[in-house]
């Protein structure tokens, strides 16, 4: 009796601690309930946080993808850059040679202007005197043609004097010879008387 009587109080106590374990499992498993819930939430929220992090990932692929081609580029650029400025410094100078050039042309094309300025002054000064010199000839040239022509009348004059002057001289001779026949003529008639 007072073992049955031992043994439903103890089994009155595991009534009680059931009991308390029932609405302490029953809170569990409202709480396991929400945890359920919130875990869910979780996995989708981790999920997301999961997909996003592949996207994030991806883009930072991506990004160290572009910034090591970008670096790439840059080099590149930076190589061409180079090249470009050796280019400009190289047509910089250039330039400056043609321009030196130029003005070294300039200065020679005004020199042999002057050069020519004055050949052409020269050149003008030598046909005036061409000019001069040929109005001179052509004088020289008349005054010839004049002395000619007063070398021909004075022969002929001379000719004419000379034919003149041996009439004269036979003139002469006829009057002497003419003379000397009256003197003689005159010297019987002053005998005679």
């Amino acid at each position: 009796m007072q073992l049955n009587q031992a043994l439903w109080k103890e089994n009155q106590l595991l009534q009680e601690e059931n009991q308390v374990l029932r609405e302490e499992n029953k809170a569990f498993r409202v709480e396991n309930k929400v945890f359920h819930k919130d875990n869910q939430a979780l996995r989708a929220e981790n999920q997301a946080l999961s997909d996003d992090n592949k996207i994030l990932q991806e883009r930072k692929m991506d990004y160290f993808e572009e910034k090591k081609f970008l670096e790439k580029q840059e080099k590149a650029l930076r190589k061409q850059n180079k090249a470009l400025w050796e280019e400009i410094k190289a047509l910089q100078e250039q330039e400056i040679a043609f321009q030196m050039e130029e003005k070294a042309l300039q200065e020679e094309t005004v020199a042999l202007w002057e050069e020519n300025k004055a050949f052409q002054a020269q050149i003008k000064a030598l046909q005036k005197d061409e000019i001069a010199l040929q109005e001179e000839e052509k004088a020289l040239q008349n005054q010839g043609k004049a002395l000619q022509e007063e070398k021909i009348a004075l022969r002929e004059e001379n000719r004419a004097l000379h034919e003149e002057n041996k009439a004269l001289q036979k003139e002469k001779k006829a009057l002497d010879e003419e003379n000397k026949a009256l003197q003689e003529w005159n010297k019987i008639l002053h005998g005679e008387e």
